[in-house]
Formats: C-alpha cells, sequence, structure tokens
C-alpha cells in the first residue's frame, strides 16, 4: 500500500488515542485481552483479506497466499526453488510418463478440529478445484496445465493422482502450492466462493480464531502442528490500511511487525528509530507497464519496443525506490527465479529506438513529437492505481523519458476498482485502453509455466488475454511445450522464449522491488527470510527455520489489553474516515468468532 498523508485531525486524535491507552476499561469488550502467560506478535495488516480461505481471499494486501498457508499446508514447501521441502507429503514418485504421481503422506496428521488428515482429503482436493471451485489464484494447475483427471485412494496415506498430460515439475506446482482440504469441511459446500463468513479449518501452524471483519485477526498457536509447537502463540493482525499509520504505530510500540513494504522515503529514518529494525529481503515482486497489443499502435511490436528502448529503468531504481529493487529485465522474469534467462537485463538505447520508429512509420513532427503519414500523433495513456505513490512518481519520469524519442505519454490515475474493470476482458470483447502499470508477486515469477499462463496467445490455453492479449506462434510453440519437460530439459527452451518476449516487449518490466521490512525485534526476532516470500509466512515462527528459536524475550508476550485497543480504534480511524466504537457486525456465525 503506498505512503499517504493523514488528515491533520486525524494525527491529533491518534495521538490523543496513544496517550490514553490504559484509561480506556469501558470499551474493552471491542478487543481481545491476552493472558501474560502467552506470547504474542501484533502484526498490522495492510488490508483484510475476508476468511482467508483459498476462495474468499480479497487480494486486498497484494499477496495473501502466505496468510491462507498460516492456516492450510500444501503437500511441498515452496513452488520458489525447483526442489521443494516435503511438507504434508513424505514423497511423490511419478510413472506413466510423469502423467501418474503416487504421495505417501506422513503419519499423524491432523486438522484443527482432531480430525485424521488421510488421503481421503488430498483426493477430494483436487477433485474440489477441478470440479466446483471457481476459476482463481489456486485452480489453473488443476485444470489446465497439468490438468487433473482423477484420483485413487491407496490406502490412508497414500493417493494416486493422474494427469491428462505429462506432470514432471508436479512438485513444484501443484504439490507445493494448492492448499490442502479438509474433505468433512468442504464436501458441505457448493459455492466456496460465498464462503466467506466461518472460521476455516486448516492442517496449518496457526488456528484462525477470531475475524472482526475489516479490523482485525486474530490466529492462535496449532500446539499440536506436526513440526512442533510455533514459538508464538497468538498473532494478532489489525487492519491498519495506511502505511504511514502503521509504522508510526510500530515507532510506538503499538505492533512489532508491518505487514507492508516500508516505503523509500522513509526507509532512512526507520533505520535510526529506537526500536525499530529493518530486514531487507526478496519476494520477487515486479512492477511492469503492460501494453494492450491487440490494439494500434501497440500491436505493432516495433512501437512497443521503441518505447522500452527509451527507458532508463536504472534511473527509475534510483530515484524512485532510492536503490532498493533492481532495473527491470527484458525478459521479465526475476533474475533470481530459476526459470530466469541468465545474462538477461534491460537495454536502454534512445538511437536505436528513433532507428524502429522511424521504420514503423512515425516520423518528427515539426513540434519534435512522431505522428503517422495520416498525421496522427504518437501517443498513449497509462492507467494506473491511484494509491501507488511509486507508480505515480515513476511514471512522471517515463513520461519524460519517452517524450526524447517524440512519444506523448500521459497518466491516468483511477481507483483500484475502475482500474480493473478498465483492463480486463468482458462480455463486450478486449478492453480499449493503451497502457497499465501493474504488479506481479512471487508466484508469478517462480512458477515454471508461468510464461505460457500469462502470455499464451489468447484463447483456449492460459489466460494471455487477461495482461496484454499478446500474440506470437512462435512463443506460444516453445511455452507449450516446455510445460511437457522436466527442469532441466524446460530451462533451455524457456529462454528461448524470453528471448522472443524481450524482442517484442508486450510488457516493459519496471523494476524488482526489494523487501523491506521493518519490526520491533525486542517482541520478536525470529523472523525468517523465506526465498520469494518474505518473512510474513509460516517458517518465521517455527523453531526449525526461525533466526532466533530460542531469543524471544520475556516481554514479548502478554501486552495490556487496552493497547490493542488503541490498534483497533487506529484501524477504525484509517478504514472508515472516523473512529466508531463499538459498532459490531453481527451474524448468525458470530459465536464461532467471526464478526
Amino acid at each position: 500500500m503506498p505512503e499517504r498523508r493523514l488528515h491533520r485531525s486525524a494525527i491529533v486524535l491518534i495521538s490523543a488515542m496513544f496517550a490514553l491507552a490504559g484509561e480506556a476499561p469501558a470499551i474493552a469488550q471491542s478487543g481481545d485481552s491476552t493472558s501474560d502467560s502467552k506470547r504474542t506478535v501484533r502484526v498490522a495488516l495492510n488490508g483484510f483479506e475476508n476468511n482467508l480461505t483459498p476462495f474468499t481471499v480479497t487480494f486486498a494486501t497484494g499477496r495473501p497466499d502466505d496468510l491462507v498457508m498460516m492456516i492450510y499446508d500444501s503437500l511441498f514447501w515452496s513452488q520458489t526453488t525447483e526442489d521443494p521441502e516435503p511438507w504434508l507429503a513424505e514423497s511423490a514418485t511419478s510413472s506413466d510418463g510423469d502423467r501418474t504421481w503416487t504421495i505417501k503422506l506422513r503419519p499423524g496428521l491432523t486438522w484443527h478440529d482432531g480430525r485424521k488428515l488421510t488421503a481421503e482429503d488430498v483426493k477430494f482436493t483436487f477433485d474440489y478445484f477441478r470440479d466446483t471451485a471457481p476459476p482463481g489464484r489456486w485452480t489453473h494447475h488443476v485444470t489446465d496445465v497439468p490438468r487433473y483427471e482423477d484420483g485413487e485412494v491407496v490406502d490412508e496415506l497414500t493417493v494416486k493422482l493422474r494427469f491428462a498430460e505429462p506432470a514432471p515439475t508436479f512438485k513444484i506446482l501443484p504439490g507445493a502450492d494448492l492448499p490442502i482440504l479438509p474433505k468433512h469441511i468442504w464436501e458441505k459446500i457448493d459455492a466456496p466462493a460465498k464462503a466467506a463468513k466461518m472460521l476455516p479449518i486448516g492442517s496449518g501452524p496457526y488456528k484462525l480464531t477470531k475475524i472482526v471483519a475489516d479490523q482485525r485477526y486474530r490466529f492462535e498457536a496449532n500446539t499440536d502442528y506436526f513440526k512442533g509447537k510455533p514459538l508464538v502463540d497468538v498473532i494478532e493482525m489489525p487492519v491498519v490500511k495506511d502505511t504511514t499509520a502503521a509504522l508510526q504505530a510500530l515507532r510506538t510500540g503499538q505492533v512489532d511487525y508491518v505487514a507492508d513494504d516500508v516505503p523509500p522515503g522513509v526507509v532512512s529514518n526507520l533505520e535510526n528509530a529506537d526500536g525499530v529494525a529493518l530486514k531487507r529481503g526478496n519476494d520477487f515482486a515486479s512492477t511492469s507497464l503492460r501494453f494492450n497489443a491487440r490494439k494500434k499502435p501497440f500491436s505493432d511490436p516495433r512501437v512497443r519496443k521503441a518505447i522500452s528502448l527509451a527507458i532508463d529503468n536504472g534511473k527509475l531504481v534510483e530515484q524512485v525506490l532510492q536503490g532498493d529493487g533492481q532495473p527491470g529485465h527484458d525478459s521479465w522474469i526475476h533474475p533470481e527465479s530459476p526459470w530466469a534467462l541468465p545474462g538477461a537485463k534491460h537495454e536502454f538505447d534512445r538511437q536505436r529506438a528513433e532507428k524502429m520508429l522511424d521504420a514503423a512509420g512515425y516520423k518528427r513532427a515539426q513540434n519534435g513529437m512522431r505522428e503517422n503519414a495520416a498525421g496522427q500523433p504518437l501517443s498513449l495513456t497509462v492507467l494506473i492505481s491511484s494509491l501507488d505513490a511509486e507508480g505515480l512518481r515513476a511514471m512522471q519520469l517515463v513520461e519524460r523519458q519517452v517524450s526524447e524519442i517524440g512519444v506523448r505519454m500521459q497518466t491516468e490515475a483511477l481507483d483500484p476498482a475502475t482500474l480493473r474493470q478498465r483492463t480486463t476482458p468482458g462480455p463486450n470483447g478486449p478492453p480499449k485502453h493503451d497502457a497499465y502499470l501493474g504488479t506481479f508477486d512471487w508466484h508469478a515469477h517462480t512458477d515454471p509455466d508461468t510464461l505460457y499462463f500469462f502470455f499464451h496467445s489468447p484463447g483456449k490455453k492460459g489466460i494471455g488475454a487477461v495482461f496484454t492479449g499478446w500474440s506470437n506462434a512462435k512463443f506460444d510453440q516453445l511455452v507449450e511445450r516446455a510445460t511437457t519437460l522436466d527442469a532441466t530439459a524446460r530451462k533451455p527452451v524457456l529462454y528461448d522464449a524470453q528471448r522472443i518476449f524481450a524482442d517484442e516487449s508486450p510488457m516493459i518490466p519496471l523494476w524488482y522491488r526489494q523487501d523491506v521490512a521493518a519490526y520491533r525485534p525486542a517482541a520478536y526476532d525470529g523472523w525468517f527470510e523465506d526465498t520469494g516470500h518474505g518473512l510474513l509466512t509460516k517458517r518465521s515462527f517455527l523453531a526449525e527455520y526461525a533466526q532466533a528459536s530460542d531469543g524471544l524475550p520475556d516481554e514479548a508476550g502478554g501486552g495490556s489489553s487496552t493497547a490493542w485497543i488503541v490498534v483497533g480504534l487506529l484501524a477504525l480511524l484509517l478504514a472508515g474516515g472516523g473512529v466508531t466504537l463499538l459498532r459490531r457486525r453481527r451474524s448468525s456465525t458470530e459465536d464461532q468468532g467471526y464478526e
């Protein structure tokens, strides 16, 4: 979430609330007090994700995947590596040309409600994603590539899964990505996208025990977790949508960790803040300029490539991110991904750009800008979220850079809902925009089939129509072939596909942002840098991985309930534009912990 300024009156009110912490017993019912015997970490979350099932998340935080995986588990962990760690599974072996996979589960696995987790649950999960789940984040590796056909339960701990095509990278995807569901819960739910007001039952290290809609979550440790009792007993997550307010709460000790990245302009101040630490990592995030390649003149690869050649990505990283990132590569995939083209880079060459536009029929007019033979100017409007402060600053620089080659660019800021509506294909056909600024997270850059899914020509295969609508027959052949190959044989094929992508520039990667996380080490200092995921991941709370598994100070536990109330009021203020006390949402599920 971009940094935004708070109204002066809001700042005064927040300061007053902090000052009054400990003097509000009358409103203690709006939060849950925490026993002094429980170690608690408070995480300021930058959005509300409904009840954190794979079918109901809103993507308001930008990356709900790791929150879901606090509750659920996958067969392996994680897809960011070529050889993911066995998790629920002890092993997975293939046969029939990689079309059949036999999975052996660990013994003794249980769901949060005490029921056994068995091979029946694994088969049910794949069947459910194939037959019942709506298209979404986790569905495509069951319904498209590799397309799941059916399963067979061999015994309580063994299941065979059969695919229509070879699935040589099954352990990575879907094995290390698909959340395994409890059959006894989801077999009763025919419309999973509407199941947004129940507390989820998973097998993960944390149980979600309390939800106050748009305000907060409460997670409690699963003491029977197969990898050991989590190091933190309770994780409270107030929803604080404004990053500036969340960081102020961190400074004053009201929260212990801020889930959103620290904005570049704040990093230097936080580095010197008392009681606050920063940790940098790589969450494989990227920001790109995406053309509508079905619309003239952006259907011409010479026009797209010329604009790419005019952009100095290094300056964007230096001036917008203040060095906390890497310039985007023309081949798009993050340079630290296992599937990235070795030696890839961004080509910045304005002279070459000028020649390409000349060849495309766009000449300099008297005013120095380019136009075609009919006198139509070469111009484009880039749509962008009005909440994306970094992107807005970047586009100001990009506008100046492309004007050097005679291209007129302007930026149109829209609210996120309108931006999605303007850029998403609908019943009336492809969208009419020129280009827009968008981001991808770790899943996009570490999926070995991502080039197939995101950039295959629009049609029955992949979801290329959603992003750019670009079409290249040679690229299609390569990425289709790659899906049938194991990791070793797949890489050179994907490298060739990335070279085509770089030559035709359906999308211009501007940067790969570095993850900068802020936290209070006195509360918890075990944060584990999980490659591609960042710090807020299940492995940060497991002794096997945590950086300081025996270093939790006693004072990290408990905390006053009134301090928690202050954070709750702060979240209400920011979410609603004012303060509303004790206006509680009631439903038939309130006695289950959802308000």
